[in-house]
Protein backbone atom coordinates (compact mmCIF):
# COMPACT_ATOMS: atom_id res chain seq x y z
CA UNK A 1 0.00 0.00 0.00
CA UNK A 2 1.55 2.99 -1.10
CA UNK A 3 -0.71 4.96 2.39
CA UNK A 4 -3.55 6.93 0.67
CA UNK A 5 -7.05 5.77 1.49
CA UNK A 6 -8.06 3.67 -1.61
CA UNK A 7 -4.71 3.18 -3.15
CA UNK A 8 -3.19 0.21 -3.96
CA UNK A 9 0.48 -0.50 -5.29
CA UNK A 10 1.58 0.94 -8.00
CA UNK A 11 -0.49 4.00 -7.92
CA UNK A 12 -3.27 2.29 -9.40
CA UNK A 13 -6.17 2.67 -6.65
CA UNK A 14 -8.85 0.38 -5.91
CA UNK A 15 -11.44 1.65 -8.92
CA UNK A 16 -8.67 0.31 -11.19
CA UNK A 17 -7.81 -2.38 -9.78
CA UNK A 18 -11.10 -3.76 -9.56
CA UNK A 19 -11.46 -2.84 -13.32
CA UNK A 20 -8.43 -4.59 -14.63
CA UNK A 21 -10.05 -7.79 -12.69
CA UNK A 22 -12.84 -7.20 -14.26
CA UNK A 23 -11.35 -7.05 -17.64
CA UNK A 24 -9.72 -10.32 -16.93
CA UNK A 25 -12.94 -12.10 -16.17
CA UNK A 26 -14.56 -10.28 -19.38
CA UNK A 27 -11.67 -11.62 -21.22
CA UNK A 28 -11.92 -15.28 -20.11
CA UNK A 29 -15.90 -14.68 -21.31
CA UNK A 30 -15.06 -13.55 -24.77
CA UNK A 31 -12.44 -16.51 -25.41
CA UNK A 32 -15.11 -18.84 -24.37
CA UNK A 33 -17.89 -17.50 -26.92
CA UNK A 34 -17.32 -20.16 -29.63
CA UNK A 35 -18.67 -22.63 -26.41
CA UNK A 36 -21.29 -20.07 -25.57
CA UNK A 37 -22.58 -19.80 -28.89
CA UNK A 38 -22.51 -23.75 -29.37
CA UNK A 39 -24.99 -23.91 -26.24
CA UNK A 40 -27.60 -21.40 -27.13
CA UNK A 41 -26.75 -19.79 -31.30
CA UNK A 42 -29.90 -17.89 -31.01
CA UNK A 43 -28.77 -15.83 -28.09
CA UNK A 44 -25.25 -16.19 -27.17
CA UNK A 45 -21.97 -15.33 -28.89
CA UNK A 46 -19.78 -12.53 -29.35
CA UNK A 47 -21.41 -9.14 -30.73
CA UNK A 48 -19.24 -7.11 -32.91
CA UNK A 49 -20.97 -3.74 -34.33
CA UNK A 50 -24.32 -4.27 -33.27
CA UNK A 51 -24.01 -7.44 -34.50
CA UNK A 52 -23.96 -11.00 -33.05
CA UNK A 53 -21.45 -13.83 -34.84
CA UNK A 54 -23.68 -16.62 -36.48
CA UNK A 55 -21.41 -19.33 -36.79
CA UNK A 56 -18.94 -21.14 -34.61
CA UNK A 57 -15.61 -20.09 -36.68
CA UNK A 58 -16.81 -16.63 -36.25
CA UNK A 59 -16.92 -17.35 -32.59
CA UNK A 60 -13.64 -18.89 -32.53
CA UNK A 61 -11.68 -16.60 -34.55
CA UNK A 62 -13.18 -13.49 -33.13
CA UNK A 63 -13.60 -14.52 -29.46
CA UNK A 64 -10.45 -14.83 -28.75
CA UNK A 65 -9.18 -11.88 -30.64
CA UNK A 66 -11.08 -9.56 -28.41
CA UNK A 67 -10.53 -11.77 -25.10
CA UNK A 68 -6.43 -11.37 -25.90
CA UNK A 69 -7.23 -7.55 -26.50
CA UNK A 70 -8.78 -7.04 -22.88
CA UNK A 71 -5.99 -8.62 -21.64
CA UNK A 72 -3.64 -6.23 -22.89
CA UNK A 73 -6.26 -3.57 -21.65
CA UNK A 74 -6.05 -5.27 -18.18
CA UNK A 75 -2.34 -5.71 -18.22
CA UNK A 76 -1.82 -2.11 -19.14
CA UNK A 77 -4.20 -0.93 -16.37
CA UNK A 78 -2.46 -3.18 -13.31
CA UNK A 79 0.76 -1.96 -14.71
CA UNK A 80 -0.21 1.94 -15.26
CA UNK A 81 1.28 1.86 -18.73
CA UNK A 82 0.86 4.58 -20.76
CA UNK A 83 -0.08 3.41 -24.16
CA UNK A 84 -3.06 1.70 -22.41
CA UNK A 85 -4.59 5.42 -22.53
CA UNK A 86 -5.57 5.13 -26.25
CA UNK A 87 -6.85 1.71 -25.87
CA UNK A 88 -8.81 2.60 -22.89
CA UNK A 89 -10.22 5.43 -25.00
CA UNK A 90 -11.43 3.45 -28.07
CA UNK A 91 -12.73 1.11 -26.05
CA UNK A 92 -15.25 3.84 -24.23
CA UNK A 93 -16.38 4.65 -27.34
CA UNK A 94 -16.64 1.39 -29.30
CA UNK A 95 -18.76 -0.40 -25.67
CA UNK A 96 -21.63 2.34 -25.69
CA UNK A 97 -22.17 2.55 -29.76
CA UNK A 98 -21.61 -1.37 -30.03
CA UNK A 99 -25.23 -1.50 -27.51
CA UNK A 100 -26.72 0.78 -29.33
CA UNK A 101 -26.15 -0.80 -32.51
CA UNK A 102 -27.22 -3.59 -31.27
CA UNK A 103 -30.54 -2.94 -29.64
CA UNK A 104 -31.01 -0.63 -32.98
CA UNK A 105 -29.92 -3.48 -35.62
CA UNK A 106 -32.23 -6.30 -33.03
CA UNK A 107 -35.45 -4.08 -31.56
CA UNK A 108 -33.67 -4.63 -28.33
CA UNK A 109 -34.15 -7.83 -25.90
CA UNK A 110 -37.77 -9.43 -25.93
CA UNK A 111 -35.86 -11.72 -23.17
CA UNK A 112 -34.82 -9.22 -21.16
CA UNK A 113 -36.22 -7.03 -18.61
CA UNK A 114 -36.40 -2.97 -18.58
CA UNK A 115 -34.69 -3.36 -14.95
CA UNK A 116 -31.90 -5.63 -15.81
CA UNK A 117 -30.82 -3.37 -19.29
CA UNK A 118 -30.79 -0.40 -17.22
CA UNK A 119 -28.57 -2.21 -15.16
CA UNK A 120 -26.32 -3.64 -17.61
CA UNK A 121 -25.81 -0.44 -19.39
CA UNK A 122 -24.51 1.19 -16.13
CA UNK A 123 -21.78 -1.31 -15.35
CA UNK A 124 -21.55 -1.73 -18.88
CA UNK A 125 -20.68 2.56 -19.37
CA UNK A 126 -18.97 2.25 -15.85
CA UNK A 127 -16.85 -0.41 -17.10
CA UNK A 128 -16.01 1.33 -20.45
CA UNK A 129 -16.54 5.25 -20.28
CA UNK A 130 -15.27 5.29 -16.17
CA UNK A 131 -12.39 3.62 -16.78
CA UNK A 132 -11.47 5.39 -20.08
CA UNK A 133 -12.24 8.93 -18.20
CA UNK A 134 -10.48 7.93 -14.77
CA UNK A 135 -7.46 6.96 -16.70
CA UNK A 136 -7.46 10.40 -18.92
CA UNK A 137 -8.39 12.15 -15.89
CA UNK A 138 -5.23 10.07 -14.10
CA UNK A 139 -2.62 9.61 -17.07
CA UNK A 140 0.22 11.77 -15.42
CA UNK A 141 0.19 8.54 -13.07
CA UNK A 142 1.13 6.22 -16.24
CA UNK A 143 4.84 5.63 -17.12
Amino acid sequence: MSGTPGSTSGGRGVFLTVMAVLFVVLAVSNMTKLLQHLRDPSHLGLVIFGYRLQTPLANAVFGPLFGLILLAYAWGIWRMKRWVLPLAILYALYVPWNLVLFWFAHGGDPHRSLRFIVQYLLVAITGSVGTGLYLAYHRERLT
